[in-house]
């Protein structure tokens, strides 16, 4: 178990190396994904050999070859790039410290908060640097991206269950893991869930985690508000919202996943088309989202939209059927009271979750429609990448995201 230190620091102690450098990337002179032309082969996640790998503190040791993602509003770039000493491929994400409008403890927390946690299942960062006015974060490629990329590419009205349950099922094991470690998440949605090359769901979005232990203390409950929650009001809990004397404990992040698991099957945020008082009154009241099939979607309930793609989508969720092991899932995690809410341990013998025991087929499989963020045609389909990533992490230099 870590205890994980409180951090604040300003524009000038942001480095996790000072070291000044100047180079020249200019991102006009290189190409959006799908027409660069120096990803004809394909891109190995893993090294030719076992040598372990130094991914230096030095942007002159990343060649960045194309932009593949956008994230803090538009603050941060994430760009893929060779790294030169190896020849190896790696996501850079680069966070401009002048566009930035989140309180810049959220990014350095994020940094230290990552270099402290080792999970297959958690993305990881192999190091962190300034250079001029940029805060570079090296990180491995997550070949889908989001999943909220994989739904506004292909899913519209939502993932099928099984993906969804493969997905569940990891990010549970990831959540297990954090909490086991003092954090809540409070940041469980479908952009911070990303899709590896290997098929794995992997959870980022830790600049928004908050410790439980102070002082060598482990409080049973918190009262902290995340002052930068703008963006995550419609995942929060009632209590998280309701901010009583009763505070809130790691349950709020499984009701957090309930709504997200809604998010993921029906291709829409719950509540986005309400006001954040009515999306409170809701919850406290005990009306949560719920997956959209022939049995509870009420067309009436949905905001009125013309175009063939919503008609489309509407039909489809008239005409589709959820299995009750899904419904009963995302009812436990969304219940009101958090003492009934299950703990992370305990939702994986969810029947839910368990039917991926019970298929040979995989998440790449039910993907297999989608088109990669990097076009990787003889990617591994294996663990290793991610896996392996995690493993050297213990000995790499870390000096001291990929949300799109």
């Amino acid at each position: 178990m870590s205890c994980l230190p409180d951090c604040s620091f300003s524009k000038s102690t942001i480095d996790t190396d000072s070291s000044v450098c100047q180079p020249t990337h200019d991102e006009s002179s290189y190409q959006p994904l799908s027409e660069a032309s120096c990803l004809s082969e394909a891109i190995p996640l893993l090294p030719k050999d076992s040598t372990m790998i130094k991914y230096e503190s030095d942007a002159h040791h990343y060649e960045l070859l194309s932009i593949i993602g956008k994230g803090m509003i538009q603050a941060a770039v994430i760009s893929l790039a060779r790294h030169v000493p190896s020849g190896q491929h790696v996501a850079v994400k680069r966070i401009n410290l002048e566009k930035c409008n989140h309180d810049l403890t959220y990014m350095q927390r994020e940094i230290l908060v990552t270099k402290q946690l080792h999970h297959k299942n958690l993305l990881p960062y192999f190091c962190s640097f300034v250079c001029d006015n940029e805060v570079w974060v090296i990180m491995p490629i997550m070949v889908y991206g989001s999943a909220q990329d994989i739904i506004k590419s292909r899913f519209s009205a939502g993932l099928p269950e099984l993906a969804i349950a493969f997905i569940m099922k990891d990010i549970l094991s990831a959540l297990e893991y954090i909490h086991k470690r003092g954090l809540i998440h409070r940041s469980v949605k479908a952009s911070h869930i990303l899709v590896s090359g290997s098929g794995k769901a992997i959870l980022s979005g830790l600049r928004y985690s908050c410790n439980v232990i102070e002082d060598g203390r482990w409080h049973q409950t918190i009262h902290q508000f995340p002052s930068d929650s703008g963006s995550n009001l419609s995942w929060l809990s009632p209590e998280v919202l309701e901010q009583n004397l009763l505070g809130y404990n790691y349950k709020s992040d499984i009701y957090s996943l309930g709504v997200c698991s809604c998010e993921l099957a029906n291709g829409v945020v719950p509540y986005a088309d309400m006001p954040p008082t009515q999306m409170l009154l809701e919850k406290l009241q005990g009306y949560p989202p719920v997956p959209l099939d022939a049995r509870s979607y009420d067309v009436g309930e949905e905001p009125t939209e013309t175009g063939n793609e919503h008609v489309s989508v509407e039909n489809t969720y008239k005409s589709r059927w959820f299995s009750e092991a899904f419904h009963s899932f995302t009812s436990l995690c969304l219940e009101k009271d958090p003492l009934r809410r299950p703990i992370t341990s305990q939702l994986p013998q969810h029947a839910f979750i368990k039917q991926c025991k019970k298929t040979s087929t995989t998440l790449l499989d039910l993907l297999a429609t989608v088109t990669p963020h990097v076009d990787v045609p003889s990617l591994p389909r294996d663990d290793r990448g991610i896996e392996n990533a995690v493993g050297r992490l213990e000995d790499l230099e870390l000096d001291d995201s990929w949300i799109f």
